[in-house]
């Protein structure tokens, strides 16, 4: 199946997976989802590419089809019929459970586990997590991958998969120093302003949250990383709360030097008080 999304460089997946009373869950919006098969030629079973999640769905087999075709990794309804009897070892559930993966990158050769530093057995044949409690393993198994190369067969050429690729280090490089510098202090009452602040800045569709973060932000180009802080505070704290404001700003450069970062790091504060006087400072830092 994946072979044949390979090979006809199909750039969305409807990955379908019979019922069980395992569900899916814990995936949101622009998760890595890594393909663990077995390549064409070989028989160890590695990484072998990725796709991001976009979605969950329950479907029938006929929606299946009439709604993603050849999407769901076969040429016509009758070989994915045959496939989906196979797995189910007799008759098709009327209904299954489907995710909707799209810019799908494939790598040259596959990634092993042990080469990554991570432990999967062979037989998995579900799903795993592989970094809920580490970010850095993505990072891991994606510079892998770079080593390797990048399947630019599979490219589509609107979108070019090497950018892809880059785009998802920089978000799981990212990811793993907030992971290391820590959540947010302050009082509930700030806590749950800073999350609104957040929540409001990626409705524009040029940012997002770092993953694991419920308040930090980022935009991206080619060039640059754009991190945007939330700043919120008690009278009786403001001067506390500036402080760490600064302090994580001097942490995210310091732990993206020592890991090699590629792009340059800036800054922009996002709050519901003046800050005049604090913005000239973030001028500053941003022009260092």
């Amino acid at each position: 199946m994946l072979e044949y999304h390979r090979l006809c460089r199909n750039r969305t997946i409807l990955f379908w997976r019979l019922s069980s009373k395992r569900k899916f869950a814990d995936f949101k919006k622009g998760d890595l989802l890594f393909f663990y098969s077995r390549p064409m030629h070989g028989r160890k079973k590695g990484l072998v590419g990725y796709a991001h999640y976009d979605s969950t769905k329950r479907l029938s087999l006929t929606q299946m089809w009439n709604r993603y075709g050849e999407a769901t990794g076969y040429a016509d309804i009758n070989r994915l019929s045959d496939a989906i009897s196979r797995a189910a070892k007799g008759e098709i559930p009327k209904q299954m459970s489907c995710l909707y993966l799209t810019d799908v990158v494939f790598f040259l050769t596959p990634v092993y586990a042990e080469e990554a530093g991570i432990t999967l057995p062979a037989n998995l044949e579900s799903y795993t997590y592989l970094d809920r409690s580490d970010p850095g393993v993505t990072v891991n198994i994606l510079k892998c991958a770079a080593k390797h190369g990048i399947d630019l067969w599979s490219a589509d050429p609107t979108k070019k998969p090497e950018e892809i690729f880059h785009e998802d280090v920089v978000r799981h490089q990212l990811a793993m120093i907030h992971k290391n510098i820590g959540v947010e202090s302050g009082s509930e009452r700030e806590r749950n302003a800073a999350h609104r602040l957040a929540a409001k800045q990626i409705l524009n569709e040029e940012w997002e949250l770092i993953r694991g973060s419920v308040t930090d932000c980022i935009r991206t180009d080619r060039k640059k990383v754009e991190i945007m802080l939330p700043l919120t505070y008690q009278a009786n704290d403001r001067d506390a709360r500036i402080r760490e404001l600064f302090g994580r700003m001097y942490l995210y450069r310091l732990m993206a030097e020592e890991i090699g970062f590629e792009r340059k790091i800036c800054f922009t504060v996002c709050s519901d008080r003046n800050t005049d006087e604090i913005t000239e400072l973030v001028d500053k830092i941003n022009h260092e």
